[in-house]
């Protein structure tokens, strides 16, 4: 403010000057005053100066590794390995050799036909007495002569002594009846009649020329009367 004062001193003297006095007295030039300041800070207007860049090195910061915890291996445990058992060697069995098939075997040939085989109740004989009744005949000839029976019982062969007349034939009963036939021979067997009995035509030599006819027969049965008819072919 000292320079402010000074200022208003030299303007208001020069101003008198001119009031008490003839001429005018020629003005001096002031001096131009330069003020100082003293002590007195003169807040200058803010300048928007831009701070300088500044390069930022970016800082890499290098932590040093957690350390892992490494596993510690734990001791091998013995396990038990199972022995295996020997096993058995099996024998090579011998494969069997095929076996021949078998040939079924021919049916005989028979020069007679078996026509009828039957049973018949008696009652002219006596228990465990069994009649059979033959008759052979052919186309030509009402009964044939020559001929006789293989009869067994149970396997077993029994004696035929009997063989068949040609002629006219008879008849198994001399009244007329369902149970009438006609023969040209018969034989009689007395001993036990239960079981098997089997019937057949052969010839003057004993060769069977007709196939055979089976019967079964009871303890007690009352049908003991067996009758054959057999016809040439």
């Amino acid at each position: 403010m000292a320079w402010v004062l000074v200022v208003a001193t030299a303007a208001w003297t020069a101003a008198g000057c001119s009031l008490f006095g003839g001429e005018q007295p020629t003005r001096t030039p002031v001096p131009t005053f330069t003020p100082t300041s003293v002590g007195v800070a003169v807040d200058a207007p803010p300048t928007n100066t831009p701070a300088p860049q500044q390069n930022l090195t970016p800082v890499v910061t290098i932590e040093p590794p957690t350390p892992t915890e490494t596993p510690t291996p734990l001791p091998p445990t013995s396990t038990a390995t199972a022995t295996p058992e020997p096993t058995q060697t099996s024998t090579p069995t011998a494969s069997p050799e095929p076996s021949a098939t078998p040939t079924p075997s021919p049916t005989p040939s028979y020069v007679f036909e078996l026509e009828e085989a039957n049973k018949y109740p008696t009652e002219s004989l006596a228990p465990n007495v069994v009649r059979v009744f033959l008759y052979v005949y052919s186309d030509q000839s009402f009964a044939l002569e020559g001929y006789s029976l293989q009869v067994t019982h149970n396997g077993a062969e029994l004696p035929v002594d009997q063989v068949s007349g040609g002629g006219l034939p008879e008849v198994t009963r001399t009244e007329p009846g369902p149970y009438s036939r006609f023969t040209n021979m018969n034989v009689i067997f007395v001993e036990a009649q239960a079981g098997s009995w089997v019937v057949q035509l052969v010839d003057a030599g004993g060769t069977p020329v007709g196939p055979p006819a089976e019967f079964e027969l009871t303890a007690d049965e009352e049908t003991r009367e067996l009758y054959v008819r057999y016809r040439q072919q």
